[in-house]
């Protein structure tokens, strides 16, 4: 069950009321960019991530067997940290392991281990050896793969922090275009892929190949887009575009 009226301790005054966000908002629990549905506090304009929100005292990952993470209303230590997953800074709400120094924000943490849709199958990994197809680097930075969406025909790679990237970028397109009332996370989905795709696994075929295998790119970017967005209307969507 989904509670969509509650209280929370890092904002006493009100309750938070469960909302679906039309526009990028930034979580005042972790302090990251937030899509989609978000528990906000109106008259203060407080928002917190569904995962923010229900965050554990303590949790684990599948990726770090060895690691116990403890949940942080803010960065232990003194040095800046990033977070594992997809290396954005930490700067608020944080899972930490001590033991091993890694750092996981709350909804990288619960990203799904696997996506499908439409016969795409997609696999979250940690260490990977190939090239995002956005980005086309294997690594953020030197030493820090952050992690990926890679799909079972090894074809398609691509990154958690690009496809985070590609929605702030679509979003801010449009609103310093003027497009302020209708800039929506679901206009997102209509994305232009620009010159900085690496295409790198299509090998010739023709035009009406590359065509074909473009939708398809387009189609495994939305539908992790969709999943980062909690929307399934939105996974339904892309479907259709990609077959059509």
């Amino acid at each position: 069950m989904i509670y969509t009226k509650l209280g929370h301790y890092s904002h006493p005054e009100h309750k938070l009321k469960l909302i679906h966000s039309h526009t990028p908002y930034k979580c005042d629990g972790c302090m990251d960019i937030g899509f989609g549905l978000r528990y906000r506090c109106n008259p203060c304009n407080f928002d917190l991530h569904k995962d923010c929100m229900f965050a554990t005292s303590s949790a684990n990952h599948a990726f770090y067997k060895d690691s116990m993470f403890k949940f942080h209303d803010s960065p232990p230590g003194e040095r800046e940290r990033f977070c594992d997953a997809c290396g954005g800074d930490v700067k608020g709400f944080v899972y930490h392991c001590k033991a091993h120094n890694r750092d996981l924000h709350p909804c990288c943490r619960n990203l799904p281990c696997r996506i499908e849709g439409d016969g795409v199958v997609l696999n979250l990994k940690e260490k990977v050896t190939s090239k995002c197809y956005w980005c086309g680097k294997r690594e953020l930075w030197e030493g820090v793969t952050g992690w990926s969406y890679v799909s079972t025909c090894k074809t398609y790679h691509f990154h958690v922090s690009c496809v985070k990237d590609i929605l702030v970028k679509r979003w801010e397109k449009e609103y310093f275009n003027g497009d302020h009332g209708n800039s929506s996370v679901s206009r997102a989905l209509e994305i232009d892929m620009n010159p900085n795709l690496q295409l790198v696994p299509y090998q010739g075929g023709g035009n009406g190949r590359f065509g074909k295998y473009l939708k398809m790119v387009k189609f495994v970017v939305k539908l992790i887009v969709s999943t980062l967005l909690g929307d399934p209307t939105a996974i339904v969507t892309s479907i259709i575009e990609a077959i059509i």
